[in-house]
């Protein structure tokens, strides 16, 4: 499978001789159908609403680390940094409709009330990833907490923008593609709206942007009580790393043996590491969501006693939290 091909072939081509871009470009040319073939057929998920896409079939689980069917790649990875486990996931895709989010709360709500206090047990990662048949989820940035989550976009539909200006925003437009607003304030954030809302997908609002054109931006005195910087704890971020490919990252905290958590400084140093592993440039962007208890990796693992497939919280199984919203990746293959 190739995703993203086109744009890395044209990033790749300018640093060539112009008779060396020539056979190149009839090469791919000639083997280019074979790839894109793979996604045809398939039509993309509304941007614009909360639907959700096809189940994911159970063979296309590889393995209790990897998925993959003709229109999306997963594969899971663990290590240790910092003394700390980690779980991340590698996810590609073939349209940025697959990159999706479901929130817990009254859509499009300012407030962002819960619906019921009784539908929160229901909200926890592993159930929400079956309720929306994801093949892979990572929770967002708790938008129902409004000191903290200012500005809200789901889906297409702003929510809320009563930012004070302490925050970097996350913006993911129509393509899939990320960018963030440092530290923006509400006139900021309502000027870039109105010039840009058409092109506008999903907004978070937690922070900070950890990693920037491969290369963290965090350095070791960074200070934000809101999100406890200093503190060893659990934590979760996304990042991009090129066109429709995308980083799931999760470190463990102090509450599971052996594990001292992450401070945000070795937190952004761990995207930073892992970015180049899989990518020469890094991470294009990285981005802090909620951490914590909330911190939720979600995938497909087989039992090992049943052999069922069943979604299980990737990381730190035994600790488990309702969520304020959740994002996950979608298969076309119907």
């Amino acid at each position: 499978m190739l995703y993203g091909y086109k744009y890395r072939f044209l990033k790749e081509i300018t640093a060539m001789s112009a008779k060396k871009c020539i056979i190149l470009f009839l090469a791919v040319m000639l083997v280019l159908p074979c790839f894109t073939a793979l996604a045809e057929g398939f039509d993309p998920l509304p941007m614009n609403n909360l639907s959700f896409g096809a189940k994911p079939k159970n063979e296309n689980y590889l393995s209790n680390t990897e998925y993959q069917d003709e229109s999306i790649s997963v594969k899971i990875y663990e290590g240790r940094f910092a003394d700390t486990d980690y779980a991340c996931a590698h996810v590609k895709i073939s349209h940025p409709s697959q990159l999706r989010t479901i929130p817990a709360a009254v859509y499009q709500s300012p407030k962002a009330a819960f619906v019921a206090r009784a539908s929160e047990a229901n909200f926890k990662g592993r159930f929400v990833a079956n309720k929306v048949n994801a093949v892979v989820a990572l929770n967002g940035d708790f938008y129902t907490k409004t000191k903290v989550v200012q500005v809200v976009l789901r889906q297409g539909k702003q929510v809320r923008n009563i930012s004070e200006g302490k925050s970097d925003l996350l913006v993911i437009d129509m393509n899939g593609n990320f960018s963030y607003l440092p530290l923006c304030s509400k006139e900021d954030y309502q000027a870039y709206y109105e010039e840009n809302q058409q092109n506008m997908y999903q907004v978070f609002c937690f922070g900070p942007a950890l990693v920037e054109n491969g290369v963290s931006r965090i350095d070791e005195s960074y200070l934000n009580k809101d999100i406890g910087s200093q503190n060893n704890t659990q934590r979760s971020a996304i990042a991009q790393i090129a066109p429709l490919e995308y980083l799931l990252i999760t470190c463990n905290g102090p509450q599971t043996k052996n594990n001292k958590g992450m401070t945000i400084y070795e937190f952004a140093a761990l995207c930073e590491k892992l970015g180049k592993e899989l990518n020469e440039d890094g991470c294009e962007l990285a981005y802090n969501l909620d951490g914590g208890n909330s911190s939720t990796l979600v995938f497909k693992k087989k039992d090992a006693k049943t052999g069922k497939l069943s979604y299980v919280k990737y990381n730190c199984p035994e600790i488990e939290r309702f969520l304020g919203d959740v994002i996950y990746f979608a298969t076309l293959v119907k």
